[in-house]
Order: C-alpha cells, then sequence, then structure tokens
C-alpha cells in the first residue's frame, strides 16, 4: 500500500487559510502561467512545481473541495467524487487540449479565459497526468533505395521492442520525411496506451538519377554520329530502360524530355530530363573512320554542288 504524503494547498498557492475563493484562483493563474511547462522548457523544477499548484488547487479551488480538505478528506477521495460528477454531467472542459505538433506530447492553451471555466484547467491536468504514463515515442531512421522511394515499395522492419512492421513506403517520399505508425512505440504503464513509432526515411543516392522537385535527371551518352545524323538511343528510367529520339545536329549539353517518368505528386507525375553528353570515339575507331568518311563525301558534294567545273 502506498502512503500519500499530504501537503499544505494554502501554503503552496502562497494564500491564508481565510483566503477567498476569488484570492485562491487568481493565485492559482499566476503560478500556474508562471510555472507551465510549456513556458519553461527544459526546467524539471518548473514541471514538478507545475503539478504541486494542480494538486493544491484540486484539494482547495471549489468551495465543495476545500470544504472536504478543512474536513480531512483526502486528496484521493476528493478526485473520485469530482470524476464521478463530471461522469454524470457528461462536462469536458474546452479550456487545455493536447497536440503532438511542436516539440512535446502536449501543448496548452490559455486563451479565451472565463470565470466559469477556468477550473477545467486543473482538470484537465489531472487527465494529462494520467496519460503521461503512455508509453514513449520511437524514433526509427530507415535507408530506402531511390527507385523505391520514386515508385513506392514495401518493407518489414523490426522494432528495438522486437516486433515486426510491415512498412509501406509511399511513392514519391523524399529524405526526412517521417511515416507514423500509432500504438507501435513503447508500452504504456499500468494499461496506458503505447507510445508511436516513427519511421524516418533516408533515401540512398543514386550513381545514375538526380531528383529535382517532381522531374528526375539523368545524362546520356552518345556518339557523334548520333549527334550529327540523329536517331534512337537507349535512356534508362527508374521503371527500366526506354528509346529515345535524337534529333540530328543537337549539340553536348542539350535537354530532352520523357513525359511521365519523374516522380509522382498530386496525382500528377513529373517528367525526366535526360541531359545530352557527346563522346568522341578513340582513334582508330572503324566508326570514326566511316564518320569522317562520309562528312569527306558530303564537303566534296556540296563544294561540287555549289561551284560547279571549272574551265582549264
Amino acid at each position: 500500500m502506498v502512503t500519500t504524503v499530504q501537503t499544505d494547498p494554502y501554503k503552496t498557492l502562497g494564500v491564508s487559510k481565510t483566503a477567498s475563493q476569488d484570492e485562491i484562483k487568481n493565485a492559482y493563474r499566476s503560478l500556474a502561467k508562471k510555472y507551465h511547462p510549456d513556458l519553461n522548457p527544459g526546467k524539471k523544477s518548473a514541471e514538478v512545481k507545475f503539478k504541486e499548484i494542480n494538486s493544491a488547487y484540486e484539494q482547495v479551488g471549489t468551495p465543495e473541495a476545500r470544504s472536504k480538505f478543512d474536513r480531512g478528506e483526502t486528496e484521493e477521495q476528493q478526485f473520485n467524487d469530482q470524476a464521478r460528477a463530471r461522469s454524470h454531467a457528461g462536462h469536458q472542459g474546452p479550456f487545455y487540449y493536447q497536440t503532438q505538433e511542436g516539440g512535446g506530447r502536449y501543448s496548452s492553451n490559455f486563451g479565451g479565459e472565463s470565470e466559469g471555466s477556468f477550473e477545467d484547467l486543473f482538470r484537465a491536468f489531472r487527465q494529462q497526468q494520467q496519460r503521461s504514463s503512455q508509453g514513449e515515442d520511437q524514433l526509427y531512421r530507415m535507408d530506402v533505395d531511390f527507385k523505391d522511394a520514386v515508385l513506392g515499395a514495401e518493407r518489414e522492419i523490426t522494432l528495438n521492442t522486437g516486433k515486426k512492421l510491415r512498412v509501406k513506403i509511399p511513392p514519391g517520399i523524399e529524405s526526412g520525411k517521417r511515416l507514423r505508425f500509432k500504438g507501435q512505440g513503447m508500452s504504456g504503464v499500468g494499461g496506458s496506451p503505447a507510445g508511436d513509432a516513427y519511421i524516418e526515411v533516408d533515401v540512398k543516392p543514386s550513381p545514375t538519377f538526380k531528383r529535382n522537385g517532381k522531374n528526375i535527371e539523368v545524362e546520356v551518352p552518345i556518339g557523334i554520329g548520333e549527334a550529327v545524323l540523329g536517331g534512337d538511343v537507349e535512356v534508362p528510367t527508374v521503371e527500366g530502360p526506354v528509346m529515345l529520339h535524337v534529333p540530328a545536329g543537337i549539340s553536348s549539353g542539350s535537354k530532352l524530355r520523357i513525359r511521365g517518368k519523374g516522380v509522382p505528386s498530386q496525382g500528377e507525375r513529373g517528367d525526366e530530363i535526360v541531359s545530352v553528353r557527346i563522346v568522341l570515339p578513340k582513334e582508330g575507331d572503324p566508326e570514326l573512320s566511316k564518320l569522317q568518311e562520309a562528312i569527306r563525301n558530303w564537303k566534296n558534294k556540296t563544294e561540287n554542288g555549289t561551284g560547279g567545273s571549272h574551265a582549264a
């Protein structure tokens, strides 16, 4: 059996035992704002003090609770009475809410104070204390191949708890994005809910492709014959190679577009941008000899056609 040490709520709130309810309420408001954890990030002492202040206000914050405390009833008895009253009334306070946005598990809203709803703050804090026994969130990092990040994939991973988790990688995901798996974190205390598991994706760079927004960029080498005369060349895509027509007379560094071979985003898909790089053949290459012969023939025909024959 655990014995709870009772503290003097009047002393904790800094008021006398003869203080009015308004004086108690005003003292609580001032202290609650001063020591609220969101306003004192990283300060454990402030969090402890904040809990003490809320516990004190639970004991003497209303005439009914104060009367019971003065008669010697315990804090636990008071809380149980309050819980039963709220259950019958179906009342939920709009004054305090929890969210995982930002750095902590909860954040608080002090806006819209009114005399009738201020008590909801300490009631909600009691609920938050119960929920604080929820299991911790767990963060995992997972390497993903470039192709899988573009097209999507499914992986099975093993968490630190030993549990296996099937992870569906959505198409188009980027490095740094997190996938949330509710209730897959650490177990809670005393039957409280488990925390969540977050999978942070790290897309491995590709030696072939580069992502630029919704588009994928790739560099393709072509021969000088294809550059001069044009032709079809094989181009890699994340779904496999495709044939791309290169127009005659193209220069190195020119860019061609393959539509619909980029990254999926918001129901659409980007394009693949192909950058052409002309590669000269090695000296003595048969293809180079053929090309040189073709150029000489073309040059001779051009000169003969424009200049005509000359008399001796």
